[in-house]
């Protein structure tokens, strides 16, 4: 059977793999980039390849998200290890990146910090961007920061992981980047794979998925030298509450950012 027949088998179609899932799954499994697959798409496969792929085709029809099988996701041109005790990274988290990116006064020297940093893909992404920066990042779950550990050792890249809760015992920074849990408890839109197999500590806050957020616009203050920025994904229902919850806490030129699709995603704010 070739990668094109199998494809379009029954098995693999119910798996309803997009287009990047799909890309992934091949690239993982016959080490093939996207050129290859297209160039490779009539030659016969083994008998493990067509296992392989069928094992992970019936994982994927029970729910189970392409990442945590893989045990790889793709953020921001890196590929990143993921572990059940992390947050699959989303595209739409990119344009965090580059929202954070663009609120840099300066190319040099700057101090970054990344709060819920999970897999550490925000903190990995932006030092990957701007090599010249000092960036360090921290998360409350140590499993959390074994990942990202794990990561930065992988690509090479300098970023200090460290294990507490927001910035307890943290110093001062020029920007901070966050992507808190937001979700609300019970809220009807979230997907059952994401409730059934991500993290809770992630993805789910109280106050209608706020609480977190809150705490970390006040805390981000006491961390942010004068003129520094933070920049926050948020719910897209929730740029509002962030913005009434920025301006009573005294920050300044707040804005909100669209994501891929459009939606409100990501609140810029700077510190007087």
């Amino acid at each position: 059977m070739t990668l094109s027949e199998l494809l379009v088998s029954d098995r693999i179609r119910a798996a309803e793999w997009t287009t990047s899932e799909q890309r992934l799954v091949i690239e993982e499994v016959l080490g093939l980039v996207m050129v290859d697959q297209i160039l490779s798409a009539q030659e016969s496969l083994s008998e493990e390849q067509i296992e392989k792929l069928m094992t992970i085709a019936a994982r994927s029809q029970q729910g189970e998200p392409v990442a945590y099988i893989l045990g790889v996701a793709h953020f921001d041109g890196l590929r990143l290890n993921i572990t059940s005790d992390v947050l699959i990274p989303r595209p739409d988290t990119e344009t965090l990146v580059t929202v954070a990116s663009g609120s840099m006064p300066r190319a040099h020297g700057m101090q970054v910090h990344d709060v819920c940093t999970g897999s550490g893909a925000i903190a990995l992404a932006f030092k990957s961007r701007h090599p010249h920066c000092e960036v360090s990042a921290s998360d409350i779950c140590h499993q959390a920061i074994a990942c990202a550990w794990t990561n930065a050792v992988s690509l090479q890249l300098d970023v200090q992981f460290m294990q507490t809760d927001l910035f307890d015992g943290l110093g001062m920074f020029d920007l901070v980047t966050a992507n808190p849990p937001y979700v609300a408890w019970g809220d009807p839109e979230v997907e059952a794979t994401v409730e059934r197999y991500e993290p809770k500590l992630a993805v789910f806050s109280a106050a209608n998925g706020l609480a977190l957020i809150e705490r970390l616009l006040t805390d981000a203050l006491n961390h942010l030298w004068s003129g520094g920025n933070l920049c926050l994904e948020h719910g897209h229902r929730q740029a509002r509450d962030v913005f009434l919850m920025a301006s009573d806490l005294g920050w300044q030129t707040i804005k909100t950012h669209q994501d891929l699709a459009g939606r409100d995603r990501v609140t810029r704010m700077q510190k007087p």
